[in-house]
């Protein structure tokens, strides 16, 4: 075995480090890895361990301090709000921090991509824990040398137990991280789709939702991202961020869209529900190997209190499926958090598992 090192994505072997992925790793994918080099405000560095001339597993790392913008994926924040949450054993690993969890954990160096859910080593079928474990070593070695004070993978997937045996053993604390949901497209399209929903209430709720959008005369397509339509659509996710009570300006969506549209072209597409001559409602698609990731979404809230709409639903999941099934599409990816409304329209979730390693400072 032989291990490099790069510091960019697109420095990586490109068709062997595709090799390592599946269609659930759109995150680690070159185009994924460019994006996050360019919003992520850190630095980002790849591991490749080489056995017989050939990349059989890699990781992806950045070294974050205080002033990552991410907050909601950086382990500090992510800890305190699950314990606020009363997620399993993160009250009981930021008791065992000797402080609080910023000054405890930051600088961290994150491992597994820059992103949130399914924090992985990518490695070719075969490939088993002495290659896992030499990754998590280097990591390990650069986040010192680098004067980090924490080693972070925020997002391991509880079936993934090679990781997940390997951090323990190596005295990583864990904790609940949340769930990450998922929707399987049938070739039946939305009447399949709407069979598979939990109960005939469920089913009734939901078609009249869409009757009611129909009858208020909205729209929806499905488009090629676009230059044009960037402006509009991160004025509506600002006004989505603002409700929720995060901090985060249509000039940061502007600048992630078109970082989106560079590195994926026709793979980024959108979803809208237009009115009046408006767009009410958006929800951004990647594709990655025969899967969708909805990714930004935003409403116009004050049309849709008016009009009572589920816009929500209609943009990010019912037209959604429509669509996939007409294309082809296995899955559509939705992520962390709001764990109860995506069960309520038909997703499955995974648990995800933070571990965390604090080095000597």
């Amino acid at each position: 075995m032989s291990l490099h090192e790069h510091s960019r994505a697109a420095d990586l072997p490109r068709a062997q480090w595709a090799a390592l992925l599946r269609p659930e790793d759109l995150f680690l994918a070159e185009r994924w890895l460019e994006v996050a080099e360019r919003t992520a405000g850190c630095p980002m560095r790849y591991l490749l361990l080489e056995q017989d001339g050939r990349v059989a597993a890699g990781l992806a790392t950045a070294l974050a301090d205080h002033t990552a913008p991410w907050v909601f994926g950086r382990p500090d924040t992510m800890l305190e709000t699950a314990a606020k949450d009363g997620r399993d054993g993160a009250a009981e690993v930021l008791a065992a921090l000797p402080g609080p969890a910023a000054e405890a954990l930051l600088p961290t160096l994150v491992c597994g991509g820059r992103h949130m859910g399914r924090s992985r080593v990518p490695r070719r079928a075969g490939t088993g824990r002495a290659e896992v474990e030499a990754l998590v070593a280097r990591a390990e070695e650069l986040a010192a040398a680098e004067g980090a004070r924490s080693v972070a993978f925020p997002f391991v997937e509880d079936g993934d137990t090679v990781l997940r045996e390997v951090l323990g053993e190596r005295g990583y604390l864990v904790h609940e991280a949340g769930r990450f949901s998922s929707l399987t497209v049938d070739a039946g399209g939305f009447d399949t789709y709407l069979e598979r929903l939990s109960s005939g209430k469920r089913r009734r709720r939901v078609l009249a939702e869409r009757r009611r959008i129909a009858a208020a005369g909205v729209e929806l397509r499905l488009a090629p991202l676009s230059p044009e339509l960037i402006p509009a659509l991160a004025s509506l996710e600002e006004q989505l961020m603002g409700k929720y009570g995060a901090t985060w300006t249509a000039a940061q969506t502007e600048q992630v869209l078109r970082e989106m549209l560079t590195g994926y072209g026709a793979d980024a597409q959108v979803v809208l529900a237009e009115a009046d001559g408006k767009i009410r409602g958006f929800a951004t698609l990647l594709h990655h190997q025969g899967h969708w990731y909805a990714r930004q979404t935003g409403f116009d809230y004050d049309y849709q209190q008016r009009h009572n709409l589920a816009l929500y639903f209609e943009t990010v999941y019912y037209f959604p499926v429509e669509a996939a099934a007409r294309l082809g599409i296995g899955a559509i990816h939705y992520g962390l958090g709001s764990e109860a409304a995506k069960a309520s329209r038909g997703c499955t979730a995974e648990t995800q598992h933070a571990h965390l390693l604090p080095l000597p400072r």
